[in-house]
């Protein structure tokens, strides 16, 4: 038994006819409240604490691919390679190709008022009738086997490029009786004609079709005709079906393979093939009530058609014969803010890793707000990027070989030296425009966009604690580093309210095993109601997998503060 009891500095010693006891810090015991993946992505519609444990408040400058959520690619210049700088200054809008049947093919760079051909070199394409957009005049291309030709929101009568000449001029010859300039905003090529719909200013709601290809021995092979009196395949038509159709305003044409998409302010049609030369297509009302009124939001995709519709406040998918799916609900309350011309916005569809994509211009800022949508993990991100003007995937198609590669002697050559350099077959590439006529492309192996630093910031879901005895105790967060950085752990005791002012840093970190999943462990007592973490970064490219949040009880809480 001991003989007494004395007090040192606040710790109880006991001394035992034996000796002494050592103190030993008393066992905290610890519960895990959540562990969860971080796989879908950002959900700000409800509240914070009522979102999937695998979903974020913010999921910044980040995406969601391979049951994962990553840092977004940085940017690397596009004369990184074997192209050429920028040919001048001026906003890209768009870039397109047309692939030959050969192999061979063009990518074409259009600003508001230029166009160029990338065949290693940028060739300046002639232009015939000289382009009058604007930055908000963006361009719609429509490919009709080997013609290619492209409306740039009605600025200029439709165009087309002739590739052997490198030559843009007018594409129509003859024109309907009230069509003349045939100023049409939108484009796309159907049942072997190009269809042009939206006469700008005049007839919004009239769709027009050319002749059909191979209807005449011409350079343009009969889709120079608009005038149903000059060729019979030819024609046009306004869509009304009921007086409120004369206000519903067309604000995009797509051909898919058996049926061609027509989007409306208030409403979407569709228009199926019928064997008439003189009437070659039913259009007709599929799904009355939903439109778009941001017409540059529109892209094709793997599985149908995705926009944003400023009206409903939210983005849809919709494959045709289906109803439009909202899959902008999880963020329909932040997307359409500073939102002020729905003609400054533009979307883009990247097949490499099935995403779309909505860009918004920030008014007054050079930033550009893009809110990116992954099909196959149903997730949405939120991305920042300075001074980008289009995004586009095209084929890059051009082929080339050094005169160092060659082997032997000039003599050894066999053949002409354009049959030197091989076809190289076309590759889909992700290609970022910028505003001062820029390229760059999207590379995982880098952490900046063109030197400039980018901050990611991914903000768990809100956690409740079961109770006010109970405390967080310890976060861990796994993780695999693919390129060296620092890593930032913060935490909110009020659940994240106000992502700029809620959080306090806690810890940084610098892995330094790169490839294999880590874990990181962060232990310190939060008396929180409701408690969020975030990892932030400003370099480095890394995954995160996965978290658990560990509690414990006030009992074990007062126990802690009893170890000095």
């Amino acid at each position: 038994m001991p003989r007494n009891r004395k007090i040192y500095s606040g710790r109880s010693i006991r001394e035992w006819s034996g000796g002494e006891q050592s103190f030993r810090k008393p066992a905290i015991k610890l519960q895990k409240l959540v562990t969860s993946r971080i796989n879908k992505g950002m959900i700000t519609s409800i509240d914070s604490a009522e979102i999937p444990r695998e979903a974020l408040q913010l999921a910044k400058n980040a995406k969601v691919v391979f049951d994962k959520t990553s840092r977004r690619d940085g940017l690397a210049a596009f004369t990184d390679g074997e192209y050429e700088g920028p040919p001048d200054t001026s906003p890209i809008l768009k870039l397109s190709f047309l692939k030959h049947p050969d192999g061979t093919g063009h990518v074409y760079r259009f600003t508001p008022d230029s166009i160029h051909d990338l065949q290693t070199l940028w060739n300046p394409i002639t232009q015939i009738v000289p382009l009058v957009g604007t930055v908000s005049d963006r361009f719609n291309v429509a490919t009709v086997f080997d013609v290619f030709a492209f409306t740039n929101n009605g600025a200029n009568a439709v165009q087309w490029i002739d590739s052997t000449l490198d030559v843009s001029d007018d594409l129509i010859d003859n024109y309907f009786e009230y069509a003349e300039g045939a100023e049409f905003r939108y484009c796309t090529g159907f049942y072997n004609r190009i269809v042009l719909a939206a006469l700008r200013e005049q007839n919004e709601i009239l769709l027009a079709w050319t002749g059909e290809y191979g209807s005449k021995l011409t350079d343009k092979h009969g889709l120079e005709d608009l005038d149903p009196l000059v060729n019979e395949t030819s024609g046009f038509s306004p869509l009304v079906d009921s007086p409120s159709d004369v206000g519903d305003f067309i604000t995009g044409v797509f051909g898919l393979t058996s049926v061609m998409v027509i989007l409306r302010e208030k409403s979407i049609w569709l228009a199926t093939k019928q064997a008439s030369f003189t009437n070659p297509f039913n259009a007709y009302s599929a799904v009355p009530g939903v439109g778009c009124d941001s017409p540059f939001s529109a892209k094709v995709t793997r599985y149908g058609l995705a926009w944003l519709d400023r009206r409903s406040r939210t983005v849809y998918h919709y494959t045709p014969g289906g109803t439009p799916e909202p899959i902008g609900r999880p963020i329909e309350r932040n997307i359409i803010s500073n939102i002020t011309d729905p003609s400054i916005v533009f979307g883009a569809y990247d097949p490499i890793e099935d995403t779309y994509s909505v860009c918004i211009p920030a008014v007054g800022s050079d930033i550009v707000r893009v809110w990116t949508y992954y099909f196959q993990a149903q997730a949405w991100t939120y991305n920042e990027y300075v001074d980008v003007s289009s995004f586009d995937t095209v084929e890059l198609l051009t082929g080339s070989i050094s005169i160092d590669d060659l082997l032997g002697t000039m003599e050894n050559l066999v053949g002409t030296f354009d049959e030197l350099s091989p076809i190289v077959p076309g590759i889909s590439q992700r290609i970022f425009g910028f505003t001062d006529g820029s390229l760059a492309l999207p590379n995982p192996d880098i952490d900046t966009d063109v030197g400039e630093i980018f901050d990611t910031d991914l903000i768990s879901a809100t956690f409740m604690a079961p109770g006010d005895d109970i405390y967080v105790a310890n976060v861990v967060v796994e993780y695999t580093m693919r390129i060296p950085g620092d890593l930032e752990f913060w935490y909110a005791p009020d659940g994240g309210v106000d992502a700029s002012t809620s959080f306090i840093l806690g810890d940084t970190f610098t892995p330094t095993v790169l490839n294999k999943p880590q874990i990181f462990t962060f232990k310190r007592v939060v008396h929180s109601r409701r408690y969020a973490f975030a990892i932030r970064a400003s370099n480095g490219q890394f995954d995160i997998l996965g978290y658990e949040v560990w509690v414990t009880g006030s009992g074990d809480v007062s126990m802690i503060r009893q170890v000095p």
